[in-house]
């Protein structure tokens, strides 16, 4: 028996950012597509509307699909898992984050799903709290799953489910391996932070209490690390950090004016 974890479902205020609370399947057939998302936002740059994005891959096979309909089918998961609308606010810091630094997609990439996707957020605590090195099985990934939704899935779609939400923790940089997966450490760098921090914005965190959300922790990093890179954004404009007498500060204008988020 797994040990009981913190519950996977967030703020009804994130949800009208484009969280989501619902056990949406894409990683029943589908990984997190890290590949299709960046040949697609690499193919559509700039502010876009989803019509372009759906332009860009029926019309234009930006992900190299070779029917019609595996081209719609294709954007239909990639846009369930990362809605692609600029009015969501989780999907449009996203892609504004997107092109700074190509060694922060996986990241980028995984903490938008873990945003979109309840199945994938309730095996991060499985993952996060397997030791370096050790081995995780797909097996313990869905065990999590058939807790919290007893009886809704199939043995055959659990099965499914653990490997393709295994293979996104893979793709996200925080296990290795082919068959085998064994936790590693990913590699994070200031884009993600700021996505993280900014995802727990929009949830309602505040001050010090952003590096201590679900998305500060899906980075696996130490939060003296995280205030450090947080700093160092600030110096670049993405976030603004004000630390002094024992009181942090910290706010978003450039990508709460990019999103349109004024909380709710």
């Amino acid at each position: 028996m797994l040990q009981t974890a913190p519950s996977p479902y967030v703020t009804p205020q994130a949800v009208t950012a484009g969280f989501s609370n619902e056990p949406i399947g894409t990683h029943t057939g589908k990984t997190m597509m890290l590949s299709e998302l960046r040949l697609l936002l690499g193919a559509v740059t700039g502010p876009a509307s989803y019509a372009d994005y759906r332009q860009a891959v029926v019309e234009g096979n930006a992900l190299a699909k070779a029917t019609a309909a595996n081209r719609s089918n294709t954007l239909k998961y990639v846009k369930q898992i990362y809605g692609l609308r600029p009015e969501l606010p989780v999907f449009a810091a996203l892609r504004e984050l997107w092109p700074v630094s190509s060694t922060s997609q996986p990241l980028l990439a995984m903490l938008c799903a873990n945003a979109r996707d309840v199945l994938y957020r309730l095996t991060s605590e499985v993952v996060l709290t397997t030791p370096e090195g050790s081995h995780v099985e797909a097996e313990v990934l869905t065990a999590r799953i058939g807790e919290m939704f007893p009886g809704r899935y199939s043995a055959n779609t659990l099965r499914n489910l653990g490997q393709n939400i295994a293979s996104s923790w893979t793709q996200a940089g925080l296990l290795a391996g082919t068959r085998a997966k064994r936790r590693v450490h990913p590699i994070v760098d200031y884009p993600a932070v700021v996505y993280a921090l900014y995802l727990g914005h929009i949830e309602g965190a505040i001050g010090p209490a952003l590096f201590d959300t679900r998305w500060a922790h899906l980075l696996d990093t130490e939060g003296a690390v995280l205030r450090e890179m947080a700093e160092s954004s600030a110096r670049s404009g993405w976030l603004e950090y004000r630390s002094s007498g024992g009181m942090t500060g910290i706010t978003f204008h450039h990508l709460d004016g990019i999103t349109g988020w004024k909380g709710v």
